[in-house]
């Protein structure tokens, strides 16, 4: 189920989305769940999936510091299956390699506030980092 989920939130985001809205944060949270759900299922990989869990949830941090809503993940960690971190890792790489294409181009969105484009290209700089410890 968690890897279909992935694959469907990676096919779904769509170029023109909101980078602040619901859809799109969510999408982070859920990377972020996943890697630190991988990180405490496979011992043996743990440091890069908790680099790259941390690494998104800093970018979460980012994006949210000047938000005045806080929004919730949906669904609980403790019910992210995973059929092995190994079997995870390429839906989430690809995941979270689409996020930061996202917000980097979001960045360069000149009819957007300078202040949120700094924002989206630090989100952006976070997952690019993510994305290396899934490689």
């Amino acid at each position: 189920m968690t890897i279909d989920l992935l694959a469907n939130i990676t096919r779904t985001l769509a170029p023109d989305a909101d980078p602040d809205g619901p859809d799109t944060r969510a999408a982070l949270l859920f990377a972020a769940e996943i890697a630190m759900t991988a990180a405490a299922a496979e011992p043996d990989d743990a440091d890069h999936w908790t680099f790259a869990g941390l690494a998104v949830r800093e970018s979460v941090d980012r994006l949210t510091e000047d938000l005045t809503d806080d929004l919730i993940l949906s669904i609980e960690p403790s019910q992210l299956t995973l059929p092995g971190a190994a079997e995870a890792r390429e839906p989430t790489r690809a995941l979270v390699a689409s996020l930061a294409d996202f917000y980097a181009s979001a960045a360069l969105r000149e009819t957007s506030q300078p202040w949120r484009r700094l924002a989206w290209a630090s989100v952006a700089q976070h997952l690019d980092r993510a994305v290396q410890e899934l490689s």
